[in-house]
This record gives structure tokens, sequence and C-alpha cells, in this order.
């Protein structure tokens, strides 16, 4: 089996008049971090998004776990698939939002198990065991039974990562998980996601914590102008940053 487990080649995304991604090509392998970092508009969420196909592609390709995400093969050329397939492909894509996007009636538990039980057909008993675990490894045990407006945001954006991971998905997408939380709150998060990188969880983050990147990535990727202009380990770009726009971001963390 490929060590890669997402792939894109030659990804290009418009929105109207503008390319927002411009011919965008990368490999993810198994139990990497791989953080995105660019200023605001360089692509970068957009990129994420197009990889669980929130958002749709114009051209190229994308590939999870050896499967097309978003399109199938037919007569030689890339359609849109079939929205009941999308929704599998989807399954080994789990994705954590800047806002917790938790269903405000529903309990803790009952956020974290929906899923597993509506669309994996897993039994109550099952998905309560598993979130259970995985509330106890974000530090949230005792919040079971609270519903998301007795929690803070950091308490929240931690039960949506347990809900994602509840999926057990093959890659996990970040996208700026930490910039909606208070200054006090971010570190309960990042400690989070530390841990899970150092468990092998396969990521890719979009965040502008330099500090973490330089502490947690195994790649940082740069974006701008919906390019990718340099693409290497933390040491190599926070030492010797090759291209004026890393040497730019990176500028206030060296």
């Amino acid at each position: 089996m490929s060590d890669i487990l997402v792939q894109a080649e030659g990804v290009v995304k418009r929105f109207g008049a503008h390319k927002v991604l411009d011919g965008v090509s990368f490999n993810v392998c198994r139990g990497e971090t791989v953080v995105l970092i660019g200023s605001s508009g360089s692509g970068k969420t957009t990129l994420l998004r197009c990889v669980n196909h929130l958002e749709k592609i114009e051209t190229g390709r994308i590939t999870v776990n050896g499967y097309l995400i978003g399109y199938r093969q037919q007569a030689g050329r890339l359609v849109e698939d079939r929205e009941a397939n999308i929704a599998r492909q989807r399954r080994d894509v789990g994705m954590v939002f800047q806002r917790f996007n938790l269903f405000a009636n529903l309990s803790v538990m009952d956020n974290i198990i929906l899923a597993p039980m509506k669309v994996r057909g897993e039994s109550r008993q099952i998905a309560t065991a598993r979130a259970e675990a995985l509330l106890a490894r974000v530090g949230l045990a005792e919040k079971a039974n609270a519903h998301p407006s007795s929690l803070s945001g950091g308490q929240q954006q931690r039960v949506a990562i347990a809900r994602a991971l509840a999926m057990q998905p093959a890659v996990m997408l970040f996208d700026e998980p930490t910039s909606a939380l208070d200054p006090e709150m971010v570190g309960e998060v990042l400690s989070v996601m530390r841990d899970l990188a150092q468990d092998g969880m396969t990521m890719m983050i979009v965040t502008h914590e330099m500090n973490f990147a330089r502490n947690v990535a195994d790649r940082i990727i740069v974006m701008d102008q919906g390019q990718i202009v340099e693409d290497g380990p933390p040491a190599q770009l926070f030492d010797r940053p090759a291209h004026v726009k890393t040497r730019a971001l990176l500028a206030p963390a060296r």
C-alpha cells in the first residue's frame, strides 16, 4: 500500500474570474502533519475545502486513500460523482472549522455519536463507547451530558475535534481551529492537536500559530496567490527560507 494518503495534481479553482488555486500539486503521506501557511487570500483554506469537496475544482484531481474525491472517471474524463458516493468518500476525511458548528439542541455526547450512527450505521452502544474514549482523550470526560452553550470556546472546539475523530477518518483537516478562540483557550486546543500528531494521525492544518507549526509540523507548505511557493520541513523554512513570501511570513517567529 502506498504511503501517500492525500494527493493533489494540478488543482485549479476559480471564484468567478478570480483563480483562487492555480495548478496546485502536493502529496501528504500517512502519519504526516502538514501545515499550510500564507497571507489572507492565498488559497490555503480553499485548498483544504477542496480536499473534502466542500469546494468543487475546475481542473486537476484530488485523491484520498487512493480514491478520487468528488469525481469519477467517465469516458476518459472526470465528471462529478453522485452525492451518495461523495458522502461515502467524506467518511475518510474529518474536518474541524474555525467555528465549532455543534448542534446547540443536542448534548455533547449526542453531537459526537450522531454521525457514526447515521452515516456508518453503528449501534448506540458502540458509538457511545467510542465517544466516551474520545472525550477522555480531549480532556472533557465530565462534559458528556452538557450542552454546547454551557461550554467555553476551547471546550466546544475540543468537542468538535472529538466529533470528527468519531468517524475514524484517515485524515484530519483543521481550518484555523484557534482563530475564533480567546488567547487563553488556544493552548488547550493546540495541545490536543499536538497529541494527535504524536499518535500518528495524518493531518493538514491551516494556522497562523507559527510556534505550533515549527514544533509540530513534519512539513510546511507556503502558499501565495493560489500557488505553492515553498514546501519543506520546519527547520529548513524557518532557518533557511528560500522564497521572499516565506521570509516575510516567518520573520516574526524566527
